[in-house]
């Protein structure tokens, strides 16, 4: 079985946010990343930062609903780095706010073709290399908009549950080849969140003082660290969860 530190790992969403955060973490530890998104710039921007620190990485564009340049990414990384260990779906589209009655089916379609279909996308061309292998970790990303029902996050939050329903049953069917498949819903201070509050500073002082620990996580040091025991070998036994990454805001059942 593989350490960490002699892993490849492909994140999406990885020029920002959780993703960039994600991108960085892993190669601290040693992992060859390949940072992709739909704008080239931005990834490149971690990529370089990666390189930077004496690690290696590279940047490859791709729109996660394209199935067929999904399927030029995972070709183009097994090509440079030997092998694919690690998918850290993390891309999502942000279909805007609106009621059940008013959510659009265009909205609906680009939530879906942004999350649960590019996620499966990206696990579907990776899933015959891990299996060859024997061994391969899955890493998906829900939200708790799904999981409690925020109102008027209709397509999103129906689409990050499907994340979930996604991968418990990947777990299921893949556990024989040594295949883990876990999802994370984190809170995290993402550039998304951080506009927000400079828009809605009163909003996101109420917010605040209802969480536990008085802040938002932090993509490297709080959300990362997670996303790579989950990569590692530590995790081996670990499968078919969601693990909730919020401070406690957020409780399951």
């Amino acid at each position: 079985m593989k350490q960490l530190h002699e892993k490849v790992a492909i994140v999406t969403g990885a020029g920002q946010g959780i993703g960039k955060g994600i991108a960085l973490c892993l190669a601290e530890r040693g992992v060859k990343v390949v940072c992709v998104g739909r704008r080239i710039d931005p990834i490149t921007a971690t990529a370089e930062e990666i390189k930077a620190n004496g690690n290696e990485a590279f940047a490859i564009s791709c729109d996660v609903a394209d199935r067929a340049r999904v399927k030029e990414v995972v070709q183009e990384t097994v090509k440079r780095f030997g092998s694919i260990d690690v998918m850290v779906n993390n891309a999502q589209t942000l279909p805007g706010k609106a009621t059940v009655e008013d959510t659009t089916y265009e909205n609906m379609l680009l939530a879906w073709q942004g999350g649960t279909i590019g996620s499966l996308n990206f696990m579907q061309e990776c899933f015959p290399y891990m299996k060859e292998q024997g061994e391969g970790r899955i890493i998906n990303f829900a939200s708790a908009t799904g999981m409690f029902g925020y109102a008027g996050q209709l397509a999103y939050g129906c689409n990050k549950e499907s994340v979930r329903g996604l991968t418990k049953i990947a777990a299921k069917e893949w556990g024989q080849y040594n295949i883990t498949v876990n999802v994370v819903l984190p809170g995290a201070e993402s550039p998304a969140a951080k506009e927000w509050a400079k828009k809605n500073p009163e909003k996101y002082a109420e917010i605040m003082q209802s969480q536990p620990m008085k802040r938002l996580g932090d993509p490297l040091t709080d959300i990362a660290p997670v996303i790579a025991f989950l990569a590692g070998p530590d995790s081996k036994y670990f499968s078919g969860q969601s693990l909730v990454i919020d401070g406690a805001t957020s409780i399951m059942p």
